[in-house]
Order: C-alpha cells, then structure tokens, then sequence
C-alpha cells in the first residue's frame, strides 16, 4: 500500500513561489506555515531566507507538526504572515474546509501561496474530452483510504476560477496567478488556431459576471483565454487575507 509521497528538490513551483516571496518581502522576515511540509525542503529554504518557519504535516516527523489537512488545523487565528500550501489541495476530500483553514490562520493582510494542478491546459482538456478524466487526476491512481493514514492521489480537481471563488467567500483577495512549466509545446498549433475562438467564447462567457464574485480578478475572460492557462502544468495563485470572517 502507497504511503504518501514527497516531491524533493526545489520543483520549478518551489522556484516561482520563491521568487514571488523575494519580490513580496524582500529582506523582511516573517512568521511563515508550510503545509503539507513533505520532505521538508522548501521550509529549509525558506528559514535559510530568515524567515520563521513552521513545518505541518499528517506525518509528524521531529520538527514538524502533526496536522491533518481535513481537519480542523491546530493553529490559532491570525498566527502567520505567510501561508504556503503546495500541491495539497487536490489530495483532500474536502477542499473549501481546507481553504478556510488556510485564511483563518493568515493574519489580515498576510499571504496564503497555493500551487495545484492546472486541469485547464489544453493537454488536460483534450484527455478529458477522450477519457473523460483530468490530466493528473487518472482513476487508477485512486485508492480507498477506509481510516488508513495512506496518499489517496488527487482526488479534488478546480480551476482557477472556482479557487479564487472560493477563497473570496473566506475573506482572501486574488493577486497573482503563475505558473510553473510549459506543458504540451506540441499543441502550439492548435492554441493558435482557437485562440480567436477562445477568447470569444470566454468573453461570452464571463461578461456577465456579477462584481464582486471574484475578489481581485478584473478580468476573468484574459485568464481564461490566456496562454498561461493553455500550456502551464500546475498553478500557482497568491491571495491577501482582506477581512476576518465571522
């Protein structure tokens, strides 16, 4: 039975949100949660940048915190400055219960960085059209947890669109969308090809949005019809704890 697995290195996501973190605080040190932690690495550099880092994860190594992401997380509110969470929100069940978490324990003002797979690029739309499933998010990767403490595989795909929603209704404000690779170069062609379709369809599409509905998104139809979205392998979003939600 699979346990759950750690990426090691610096992946080009670590890289993006390392270089977004140098841009947002510079040479200021803050108060900083990586969850899940993994391997540890990335916390590593981050306390190797002067920041005070916090390692949580469901496997509770020495000098991490055992916390389980689908429940409730056993930090108080407002604690951190800075909220990482990278590739964890496609492994829960339950992934609003999570978000909320995550701007619960950001102070107002703070900064949760979330990476996830980007089941938008055209790669992943084209599986789903033949399969009927999202490029990383196979069926056979799947596995029944029934209590045990074992990865289950992504199980909770969202697009862009439904994260910055629902990080809106907690009281988190979207500022950065990035991504961390290109993916599928081969299928160039065929973006330049339904560019001009795909950026009318997404302005049909979005230009009756209510105001407010995303919180910081001006212009949903340019991330929607947007090379990035095409061609990037996982998202990386940074949002601003805006209010308390009560």
């Amino acid at each position: 039975m699979r346990t759950y697995t750690y990426a090691f290195g610096r992946t080009r996501y670590m890289e993006e949100v390392i270089d977004f973190l140098h841009t947002a605080f510079g040479k200021r040190h803050v108060h900083v949660i990586d969850i899940p932690a993994g391997s540890g690495e990335f916390a590593q550099y981050l306390e190797s940048m002067g920041h005070d880092v916090v390692r949580a994860d469901i496997c509770g190594r020495d000098g991490f915190v055992h916390t389980n992401m689908e429940k409730p997380l056993p930090f108080s509110t407002g604690e951190f400055d800075l909220v990482t969470c990278m590739e964890g929100i496609e492994h829960v069940l339950n992934p609003s219960l999570l978000l909320g978490e995550l701007v619960r324990m950001t102070k107002p003002g703070g900064l949760i960085v979330i990476s996830m797979p980007n089941i938008c690029n055209l790669w992943s739309r084209l599986t789903f059209l033949l399969t009927g499933t999202f490029y990383q998010f196979s069926p056979s990767s799947l596995r029944q947890t029934r209590g045990q403490s074992i990865d289950r595989s992504h199980v909770s795909p969202m697009t862009p669109l439904h994260l910055i929603y629902l990080m809106g209704h907690y009281g988190a404000q979207f500022q950065e969308w990035r991504i961390d690779r290109i993916k599928k170069k081969i299928l160039w062609p065929l973006y330049a090809l339904l560019c001009p379709f795909l950026k009318l369809c997404t302005h049909i599409c979005t230009r009756k949005i209510v105001p407010g509905t995303y919180p910081g998104l001006d212009k949903p139809n340019q991330l929607l019809g947007g090379y990035k979205l095409a061609f990037g392998r996982s998202q990386i979003m940074i949002f601003q704890h805006t209010s308390i939600k009560k």
